[in-house]
Order: C-alpha cells, then structure tokens, then sequence
C-alpha cells in the first residue's frame, strides 16, 4: 500500500515537468515544419527527433527546469513564416529570428510569452501589423527590434501601457503609418526609440519630453503621408474621385493610385497622375518626396506656377507637366542644378519668363528639354551646349529671340532640334 502511494504521488509530480518539455518539443517541430528553405541545413541536420531539443542549433534552455528560453537563429538563411506555435513557449526570454527571410505577418501569440525580454526580427520581411499585445501589455520586455522590414499599419493608441520594462523600440524602415501615439511616455524606461523611413506624419507628441531616459530619439523622413495630403489638399477638383476615393489616411501611401514606393525602403519613388483630370495647384510639399524619381501630372488641369522645391529632390529622373495651364518662370534650379535629371517635358503650358543664363551648369544627364508651346522669351543662353548629352531640344511656338547660338553645334548627340515659331535669326529644323 506504501509502495502504490509512492508510485502514484511520483507520478503526479513528475507527469507536470515532463508534458511542458513536450510542449516545448512539439512547439519547435512546428517551426521547423513552417520552415520552406534552410539553406544552411541547421534545423535538418540539427533538430533532430533522436536529440534533446536543448542540443538544438540555436536553442537554450535553463540549467535547472530545462525548459526553452532562448532561440537565436539569426542570420540561419531560413524562409518561411513564423509559426504561431512559439506562443507555446511558455519559458522563452529571448527570441531573435534576424537577419532571415522570413515572410507574413508576426505571429499575435507571441504576446502570450510572459517572460519574453527580448524579440528581434529585423532585416526580415515581414508585412501586416505588429501584434497590438506586443506593444501594449508585455511586462518583462526590455527589447523589440523590427528594422528593415514590410510591417504596416498604425501603432496602437494605448501603446506602451503595460510595458513598463521597454528600453529600446526600433522600427526603421516600414510602412507604419499615422500618427506616434501619446501614450509613448508611458514607457518611462525608453532609450532608444527609432522610428526612422516610415509613414508616421503629425506632430512630434510633446510627451516624447517625458522620457528622461532616452538617449537616441530617431524619426527622420517620416513626412511622406503629410507630403502627398498637401498635395491632394491642393487639389479644387477631383472630376474622376481618384485622389478622394483612393488616398486615405488608414492605408499605407505605397497602395494610394498613382503612387509607386521602392521594393527594400519603401519611400515614394514615382508619382504619376497623368489624365487623372485634376483641377488646382502642384503643392510645394512635393519637394519632401526626397526619393522621388518620376513626377508625371501631364493632361490634368493644374494652375499656378510650378514649385521652386522640386529643385530639391536630388533624385528626381523626370518631369513631365505637359499639356496643363502652369504660369510664371521656370525653376531656376530645375534647369540649372539637377543632377541626374534627364528628362523635362514642359510643353504646352502658359510657362514665361528667360531661361536662366547658366542652364546646363549641373544638368550632366540632360537628354530631352522639351519647351513647345509656352510664353518663354528672351534668348537661347549659350551655355546649352554644357547638356553635352541632350538629345531632343524643343523649344518651338514660343518667344525667343536673337541669333541661335552656335554653341548648339556642340550638342553632339542631338537628334531632333524644334525652334519654329519663333523671333530667332538663323536656320533651325522644324518639329
């Protein structure tokens, strides 16, 4: 009887211990099996069925318990998805997936990780929203670094609430959008918070001051949102509803019509609103668009003249504003210090006013000028000639007067020269 009383009391003290290592082990077979590719064999050759699961590559487990409580698999060559079964990981501090190719959303269970100090996932691609939990009630972590992924969406309003441990949140480089919630101070331990190339736009909430132990605050190139607003608030007359049906401030701008973002960093590369019959005027705020390589808002209805600021998107590739009724002088800049501009096409326009006498000083990769039908008068400068790779110069059905310049004759990879309609003195090729 004794015996029997000691057996059954063994076993129901042992039975505990022994299901939660299951737990473990069936956990971590269920992220293998997420894996698709592993190209550096270590869960194949290394998580083996025969082994304990804390003689696994990247798997630590405490000394007394033996239970999992770190994974670090960073820079493992694994693509796949994150299995939602490290939820299951009851004992896990430290979770570090970096550095991988790991896609879809991040797994909402692991907000049930209590005793979770650490997550990195950065350099990875994950999309869709960081789990609100995450964020908002994990009361031991210390660490969330999610750089340099697709994670979109906009940070909860409560964040922070039950965080009180949160030393270092980064972000940098996603598409989370919409405005840093005030509820940030309540982070009180904060030392780093970057949240750098993404789509947060607002203000700075000023309880950022509250966080007396921050040491690096980071959130440069966040504007991109408030930009292509200013742009849309320009707007008098959206016949077609595309601007006010597509534009919304709850998706992300690299979705908005007419909006192209780069693959790897997510800013706004291209603009292209041709024949969307727009009425109003091109907002100065484009000039915030620093990624910008391709501005087309050709066969609208736009007025007003065209922003000084576009000189300062030093990327910018091509411009073309034809066929809409902007007024006033070109942009000094835009004809005279683009750098890698090789494509301007500003015909059909009310543009006036002279061309700058020292156009072409830093326009090297210049190869079409494309001017017809404006009001611009005054003499072709004879520094044209220093856009040695223009190709196509139309500047017909204007005002120019005076001799050509024989400087033209340095343009050495023109193909096609429009000067007709014209005050000009010499001979010139019709268009």
């Amino acid at each position: 009887m004794l015996l029997t009383t000691i057996n059954i009391f063994f076993m129901l003290t042992s039975s505990t211990p022994l299901a939660d290592f299951t737990t473990d082990r069936d956990a971590l077979l269920a992220f293998k099996k997420a894996i698709t590719v592993d190209t550096s064999g270590a869960l194949s050759k290394k998580w083996l069925t025969n082994t304990s699961i804390c003689d696994w590559a990247g798997v630590s487990c405490g000394i007394k318990h033996q239970r999992v409580t770190g994974l670090d698999l960073s820079n493992f060559g694994l693509h796949g998805i994150l299995s939602l079964h490290l939820g299951n990981l009851t004992f896990l501090q430290y979770l570090d997936a970096s550095s991988n190719n790991f896609t879809g959303v991040l797994p909402a269970e692991l907000s049930k990780l209590r005793r979770l100090k650490l997550v990195n996932a950065t350099c990875n691609n994950f999309n869709g929203q960081i789990p609100r939990g995450i964020l908002t009630n994990m009361t031991t972590l210390e660490y969330i670094d999610l750089r340099f992924n697709n994670l979109t969406g906009a940070l909860p309003s409560n964040i922070c609430n039950n965080t009180p441990k949160l030393k270092r949140l980064s972000l940098i480089m996603n598409q989370i959008y919409g405005k840093i919630p005030r509820s940030i101070h309540k982070c009180s331990n904060m030392e780093e918070l970057s949240l750098s190339t993404n789509m947060f736009n607002g203000n700075i909430p000023t309880e950022v001051g509250n966080l007396t132990m921050l040491t690096l605050l980071s959130i440069y190139d966040n504007d991109l949102q408030d930009a292509l607003l200013a742009f849309k608030k320009a707007i008098t007359v959206d016949t077609n509803g595309v601007l006010s049906n597509n534009w919304l401030t709850n998706t992300s701008i690299c979705d908005w019509v007419g909006v192209s973002c780069g693959i790897k960093h997510h800013r706004v590369t291209a603009l292209n609103l041709s024949n969307f019959a727009l009425y109003g005027s091109l907002s100065p705020h484009l000039g915030n668009l620093t990624f910008l390589l391709s501005l087309d808002v050709s066969s609208n209805y736009f007025t007003g003249v065209l922003p000084a600021e576009l000189s300062k998107l030093r990327r910018l590739k091509q411009v073309n504003v034809t066929y809409n009724n902007f007024s006033g002088e070109i942009p000094r800049g835009i004809l005279t210090n683009m750098s890698v501009l090789e494509y301007i096409d500003l015909r059909f326009n009310s543009l006036s006013g002279a061309l700058p006498s020292d156009i072409c000083n830093n326009t090297p990769k210049l190869k079409q000028l494309l001017l017809k039908m404006n009001q611009i008068y005054g003499k072709i400068p004879r520094n044209i000639h220093k856009c040695s790779k223009l190709e196509e110069l139309r500047l017909s059905m204007n005002m120019f007067s005076g001799n050509i310049p024989t400087e033209v004759g340095n343009l050495s990879m023109l193909t096609t020269l429009s000067l007709c309609s014209n005050d000009l003195l010499g001979n010139y090729i019709n268009p």
